[in-house]
């Protein structure tokens, strides 16, 4: 091989690597969520063993059940419902429950216990963090 294309050759492989590298961050920076989450779900279950989720305005998630972590994105008709159901406020539930539902809105404050009642904030919750949709 002619030596004078080793500098071509060097270059575009940098080149190619700089791209992926750009490419990659881009593409990993597009789901990790930034700012104040819209809702904010945790259940603590009597084993102890415990769940959160974060769902952003844009509609970006992320859950942890344990230790596992997801990321999914909550479509926008999905979040229109979680916003109706926000806006008719959250229910004090019971200690009883397993298990226990706590529920943030923005940066407000946090009712924990929650109550699980049909179509409520904390029910719709509950539910995105058992299928990851509102409807399974």
């Amino acid at each position: 091989m002619d030596r004078s294309h080793r500098p071509r050759i060097a270059a575009r492989t940098v080149a190619a690597a700089l791209l992926l590298g750009a490419l990659l961050g881009a593409c990993a920076g597009t789901n990790a969520p930034t700012g104040t989450p819209a809702y904010t779900v945790t259940r603590s279950w009597s084993n102890g063993y415990e769940e959160i989720g974060k769902i952003y305005p844009d509609g970006r998630t992320t859950m942890q059940h344990g230790s596992h972590e997801e990321r999914l994105v909550v479509p926008a008709d999905q979040m229109a419902e979680l916003a109706a159901a926000a806006a008719r406020g959250v229910t004090p539930g019971s200690n009883a429950d397993d298990p226990i539902v706590g529920v943030t809105i923005g940066d407000g404050a946090t009712v924990r216990p929650a109550a699980l009642d049909g179509g409520s904030l904390a029910a719709l919750l509950n539910l995105l963090l058992d299928s990851h949709t509102l409807h399974p």
